[in-house]
């Protein structure tokens, strides 16, 4: 229900305030270099960037005391028996917050959004390879119940979480350079990287490494000892089972650092879908997105060219940003794009569903169940109990 609201501009000061604090030099350095060395070892961090240890911690933990976390556990879940898909929703009018509960909960879904356009819902889920079939007809139901009047699946590979390229940003003056001429160059050049779809999605995992992979993601700094007790096993059997096992297939890759470079309140969150006529040119793309600090992470399509990035760009950027796509249009680098832009960004971020994961059978789908939950709440007058 909309309530009355009052929004004060000083806070924008204090957030940019903020902002410019968290992101001066020294901690600049430490989160680059946990970036390259993985947020665990603070003493790996420390000899990388020659700050003492001392500060290292303390500096970290002060940011940890002002965002809970510095980092989080972005699984690659092909290993895990999971597919990455997108459901973008048209809510009919009046709707929208069933919808949301609606897409929340066969408990798969990672993040829900609210979104502006002919959309008014983007959501992303981690579903069973083989239960795909069943998700589908799950969303499908939507429109049936009169929930929503459209809705699109897209199937997409592992996320690749992005990190701000730092050279671009000045600390002594807050500032930062967006080099779009620079940017749009770069795209002529051979790509230096690839991307591709799953190769398999064989489940390697086990429920423990289940349980590891999922508190991880809460704080992807969680020591080894603080696992052993959620665990019930050893040190030595969470090392196994981390460095033998996640690390060893890939499951444990990436980390997703909550660096924000700029204040929320002064920006634009967009999921963009960008198609490329081949995969050269889809890869010249993805080798250029280091660089693109506005670039928070990506997903290529499976089975085609194509790739769907999330970017955060601030307010007075968000034109330059479409010149920028136009541009790659008429040189011929992309072929279309899709924009939407999103008004609430992960909310209700839900971390890997431990708890529908069976020892030696693998993950539940109760479809029937689900049907029977969604019914429910299709026909209940208000879900928030007016």
């Amino acid at each position: 229900m909309a309530r009355a609201e009052k929004v004060r501009i000083t806070d924008w000061h204090k957030a940019i305030r903020e902002t410019a604090r968290q992101l001066d030099r020294t901690n600049v350095k430490i989160l680059s270099a946990m970036w390259k060395s993985g947020p665990r070892n603070l003493l790996k961090v420390s000899r990388r960037t020659g700050i003492p240890f001392t500060s290292v911690y303390h500096r970290v933990a002060k940011v940890e005391e002002k965002t809970n976390r510095i980092a989080a556990l972005v699984p690659q879940v092909a290993g895990l028996g999971l597919v990455r898909l997108a459901v973008i929703v048209a809510a009919n009018p009046g709707q929208e917050d069933k919808v949301t509960a609606a897409l929340v909960l066969p408990k798969y879904c990672r993040s829900v959004n609210r979104c502006e356009g002919p959309f008014t819902h983007y959501s992303v889920h981690t579903i069973p390879f083989k239960h795909l079939k069943e998700f589908r007809k799950y969303v499908k139901r939507l429109e049936a119940l009169k929930l929503a009047s459209k809705s699109t699946l897209i199937e997409m590979g592992e996320y690749i979480p992005n990190f701000p390229d730092f050279r671009y940003y000045n600390p002594p003056n807050n500032e930062w350079t967006f080099q779009w001429p620079t940017w749009l160059k770069g795209l002529r050049k051979k790509p230096t990287a690839t991307i591709s779809d799953p190769s398999s999605y064989a489940l390697v995992a086990d429920k423990k490494d289940v349980l590891i992979v999922r508190e991880l993601e809460k704080n992807a700094r969680k020591s080894f000892a603080e696992l052993s007790p959620i665990l019930g096993i050893s040190l030595q059997g969470v090392k196994y089972h981390y460095d033998k096992k996640l690390v060893a297939s890939g499951i444990v890759k990436h980390f997703d650092f909550e660096v924000p470079p700029y204040p929320e309140d002064l920006s634009a969150h967009h999921e963009m879908l960008l198609n490329f006529k081949n995969s050269l040119d889809m890869n010249r793309f993805y080798s250029l997105i280091p660089q693109l600090f506005f670039v928070v992470g990506v997903s290529k399509l499976l089975h085609r060219n194509a790739l769907l990035i999330r970017t955060y760009t601030p307010q007075s950027q968000v034109p330059s940003l479409f010149d920028f796509l136009s541009e790659m249009a008429r040189e011929g680098t992309v072929e279309s794009y899709h924009a939407i832009r999103q008004i609430s960004v992960d909310q209700g971020v839900q971390t890997i569903p431990y708890e529908l994961y069976i020892e030696e059978e693998g993950w539940s789908f109760d479809l029937r169940r689900y049907l029977s939950e969604l019914s429910k709440l299709a026909r209940a007058t208000n879900i928030r109990g007016r």
